[in-house]
């Protein structure tokens, strides 16, 4: 369980995530309001938000696939990366006046057995506010244009405090506020992570003590605390 408590997102746990979408096909992005909506209350300062959407497709779709990136972001700038298990392609919105940035990556292994994904992931400046009625329109918008059905939603904030805060008490109020059972806990010199399982979001993680779908880490550094909530698990790079 330690990739989980590194906040590392990887394909193995990607493929064990349910789809969560409404009744009438859009995002459900109700579980980042909820976090979005406990940071203010607790008066932090929110950096970041995050959402990621990810889908496998046939490889023997990935070309068409590509061009659809390139007719939703025709100004994309494009990199190849290539592994011994994989060619990335890796597309980012180029318009510089955007209020959040954009990135397609395709993933394609080398085993041919193996279905390729595409993952899109937005970034936006705490400043912007996610309740925006824009950034809810352009992933239901995304969805409709470039996903399926069984399109799966990871949702990410971070945010700040003034100064060192309380991690355990601050933890206990986000877990009361959103009915959640702790799952797993690990605590290192400056850094703590907790797993939980809240009934109010329908999709989760499956894990041998239990299902998961949010994740509580905090970090101290230089004076500061910084908290990072993910549902249903802290997403990092691919």
């Amino acid at each position: 369980m330690k990739i989980l408590m590194t906040c590392l997102l990887s394909l193995t746990i990607l493929a064990g995530v349910h789809p969560q979408e409404t009744a009438k096909g859009h995002i459900d992005l109700s579980p980042l309001l909820e976090l979005e909506a406990f940071a203010e209350d607790e008066q932090l300062d929110i950096r970041e938000y995050k959402i990621v959407l990810k889908e496998s497709i046939k490889t023997a779709n990935v070309e068409e696939m590509k061009q659809q990136i390139n007719e939703y972001l025709p100004h994309a700038n494009v990199i190849e990366e290539d592994s011994n298990l994989a060619r990335k392609f890796i597309f980012t919105n180029g318009q510089k006046n955007s209020n959040f940035t954009e990135t397609f990556t395709v993933i394609v292994p080398k085993d041919k057995t193996v279905s390729s994904d595409v993952v899109y992931s937005l970034t936006a400046g705490g400043t912007q506010g996610l309740a925006q009625q824009q950034i809810k329109q352009q992933i239901n918008e995304l969805k409709s244009r470039i996903f399926s059905k069984d399109v799966t939603l990871y949702t990410c904030l971070k945010a700040e405090a003034g100064g060192i805060i309380d991690d355990v008490l601050i933890y206990q109020k986000f877990k009361k506020a959103l009915n959640i059972t702790t799952i797993e806990a690990a605590t290192e010199e400056s850094w703590t992570s907790r797993s939980g399982y809240t009934p109010r979001w329908s999709q989760a993680i499956p894990l041998p003590n239990g299902a998961m779908n949010v994740q509580f880490a905090t970090r101290t550094l230089g004076g500061r605390t910084t908290i990072t909530i993910g549902t249903p698990i802290i997403t990092a790079e691919y």
